[in-house]
């Protein structure tokens, strides 16, 4: 059984260990090499702990479990970070481990972190995505349309990004 939950700190070892690897299977090729080895569990741990533990941001993270109760994705969902009048909300991070791409939990932490971004009041959501990330067209499913591009440095190398958008932050089954 897939379960969606709220994360919490406890949880942040096991979402180092899903960003960690989804990372090094995603971005290979993409974002440079040595950036990549040089992510490691226990310092993205860290992070997640001083994240998980902010009360203030408005951001949410959500996990999502296998049948077994291991998380195996998660999304990390808050205001806005930049200006656009267009969107008030902003998914940050939204990663599931590979060998679960096809069991929907990407598609069900989406769901469950627009109706709750929803249900706060927010309208419009917006994402940024690496323009060469293969998993790119998951939000284009999803309703998504591309609004923005940009280039940026990153660990030395331009990434191309694509932003997508949505003018109503979208509620499913409610």
């Amino acid at each position: 059984m897939l379960t969606i939950r709220a994360a919490d700190v406890d949880d942040a070892p096991a979402i180092a260990k899903v960003h960690v690897d989804t990372w090094r299977t995603t971005y290979g090729g993409i974002v440079p090499q040595h950036y990549l080895d040089s992510l490691t569990v226990q310092n993205r741990s860290l992070g997640w702990v001083r994240l998980l533990e902010r009360t203030t941001t408005g951001l949410m993270t959500l996990v999502s479990e296998d049948h077994d109760g291991r998380v195996v994705g998660f999304i990390s969902a808050g205001p806005l970070r930049h200006r656009d009048t267009r969107f008030q909300a902003e998914i940050s991070s939204l990663y599931v481990l590979k060998r679960h791409h096809e069991s929907n939990h990407g598609r069900r932490l989406f769901l469950a972190a627009s109706n709750r971004l929803a249900q706060r009041g927010y309208k419009g959501l917006f994402v940024w995505v690496l323009a060469n990330n293969p998993a790119r067209g998951f939000y284009e499913r999803m309703g998504g349309v591309q609004v923005a591009e940009v280039t940026r440095a990153f660990a030395g190398k331009p990434l191309h990004e694509i932003g997508y958008g949505w003018d109503e932050t979208p509620r499913y089954g409610t």
